[in-house]
């Protein structure tokens, strides 16, 4: 990694639930307020009652907690701050494979080391630009996975100076 701790999070989604995949949905897992902290409900008395484990299991693990489901579908993505304040997790995929990239952004500069990894390095010019988007993002070209996370990890390094003028860095 480049940095200790990034500000921005993201997951990019390649398939739909319900079509591609079943299960997985992406949960936002905040604190419940008074009003929508809720009883058990005649159902979940009778799995605790049953001996369900796994239900009680959910059951105290959400307690006191409100969850916000996002239901992934081909193109969409999620976007969050990375701190506490997003606590998060992804239901279980009971079927199917669910295709996803995760991505993390600082607004912190990337070292100057880092760019010697790098295939090409920094832009230079707005064609450098041009031909990195069309590079990083569309790879017209076969690729073995390793070559693709390289790929992916230069993008995210180069994301800020890819957004915005030459001139303001």
């Amino acid at each position: 990694a480049t940095h200790s701790g990034y500000h921005y999070s993201c997951v990019l989604y390649f398939n739909s639930q319900g079509e591609d995949f079943e299960g997985g949905d992406f949960v936002f897992n905040d604190p419940a307020d008074d009003a929508t902290a809720s009883s058990a409900t005649e159902e979940e008395e009778e799995e605790e009652a049953s001996g369900d484990y796994d239900a009680l299991v959910e059951k105290i693990r959400h307690a006191g907690r409100k969850l916000t489901p996002f239901h992934p579908k081909r193109g969409s993505a999620v976007i969050f701050s990375s701190g506490w304040e997003n606590m998060h997790e992804v239901d279980k995929i009971t079927s199917g494979t669910r295709y996803t990239v995760p991505c993390f952004f600082t607004t912190c500069p990337v070292p100057e080391a880092a760019y010697e990894q790098m295939v090409v390095g920094k832009p230079k010019t707005d064609e450098d630009i041009a031909d990195d988007w069309l590079h990083l993002l569309l790879a017209h070209r076969d690729e073995t996975p390793l070559e693709s996370t390289g790929r992916v990890k230069e993008l995210l390094m180069k994301w800020h100076y890819m957004c915005s003028p030459l001139h303001m860095h």
